[in-house]
Formats: structure tokens, C-alpha cells, sequence
């Protein structure tokens, strides 16, 4: 049975380079990366202001619907983003349909080391502007804090056997009764 696995966290905590890893792992694997598909919106509105909140909406469906064309065809799909809480409802309308395991993953490191890593590298640098406003949405999670995986110093093939293991046991699973009520 195909699968679906959200990874998020604040820019610079690793979603891309680790989604990326893990859907090599798998045979029928597919990484989407969600920050393409702001790309293609030719006048964006910085995805952080409220005013862009529609705009967002719209993106978060579109992925949505991306992804569920690709597990439709039987692929597991490993998806990374600015995919916090309160998006959550706006993927369930379309995931749940789909009747597939989905885990949901937030990668977290400590403040300072995700503006080194998002403001150093070297594409799509982002700003610590955008670092700081981002940050806090994904350390005060409250229900969803299960869901916290702590990246640290660790290698990414380190990293890649622990989430993989955990997700095999199931630990990531989201629990749609905490999105959905």
C-alpha cells in the first residue's frame, strides 16, 4: 500500500536533503518539494504575511492533489514543507480520502543552527527574518509535539535509520481525531 510522509519544520532544519533520502530509499519513492509549487504563482505574496493566507490555501491543495495522483499510481510519497498544524485540515480533505498510512514528521533544531543552515546555503538561501517568524510556529506545538523529531548533530544517515525505524513502528502515524475535530 502506497504512503504518504510530511516532512516540515522551520527552513534550514534539513526537510529537503533528508525527503529527498528517504524517498531514494524507497523502490517506488517520489519527493515533492513543496516550495516549487509557490514558484509557480507569478505575483506571490510573501507566504509569511497574513494577507497571503488564500494563496496558501490554494498551494497547500495543490500539493495535495499532487500527492494523492502519485499514491493513486501506488507511490510512496515523501513531501517537504512549511506544513505546520494549521495546515493540516486543508491536506485531510484530500488525504483522507485516500484511505493510506500518513506520517507526519516536524524536524526541529536549535534556533541558532537553523539560521546558520538556512541563511548559508547555498540555494534559496532564506532570511533570518523569516527564520525568526517561523521558528516559534513550530517549537510550541502543544498536541502535535509527538511529532517532533529532534535532527541535532547528527549524520544524515543516522538520522535516515532512525526516522525510518520509527515510522515503521508507526510513531509518526498522524492522528486524523487531531486534526479534523
Amino acid at each position: 500500500m502506497a504512503s504518504i510522509t510530511i516532512i516540515t519544520g522551520c527552513p534550514g532544519s534539513g526537510k529537503t536533503t533528508l525527503s529527498n533520502l528517504l524517498a531514494q530509499a524507497l523502490p517506488k519513492g517520489v519527493h515533492l518539494h513543496a516550495d516549487v509549487f509557490y514558484d509557480f504563482i507569478a505575483d506571490l505574496i510573501s507566504p509569511i504575511l497574513p494577507e497571503s493566507h488564500p494563496q496558501n490555501t490554494t498551494v497547500m491543495r495543490a500539493i495535495a492533489s499532487a500527492t494523492a495522483a502519485y499514491v493513486r499510481g501506488d507511490y510512496d510519497v515523501v513531501v517537504d514543507g512549511i506544513f505546520g498544524a494549521w495546515f493540516l485540515p486543508t491536506l485531510a480533505e484530500e488525504f483522507q480520502l485516500l484511505n493510506c498510512p500518513v506520517n507526519y514528521i516536524v524536524l526541529r533544531l536549535p534556533l541558532e543552527e537553523t539560521i546558520l543552515r538556512a541563511t548559508t546555503r547555498l540555494k534559496n538561501p532564506a532570511s533570518e527574518e523569516i527564520i525568526r517568524h517561523m521558528y516559534p510556529l513550530f517549537n510550541h506545538l502543544g498536541e502535535f509535539e509527538r511529532y517532533v523529531f529532534e535532527v541535532g548533530d547528527r549524520a544524515c544517515e543516522d538520522i535516515l535509520i532512525e526516522l525510518n525505524q520509527r515510522c515503521q513502528s508507526g510513531e509518526f502515524q498522524l492522528n486524523w481525531s487531531l486534526v479534523t475535530r
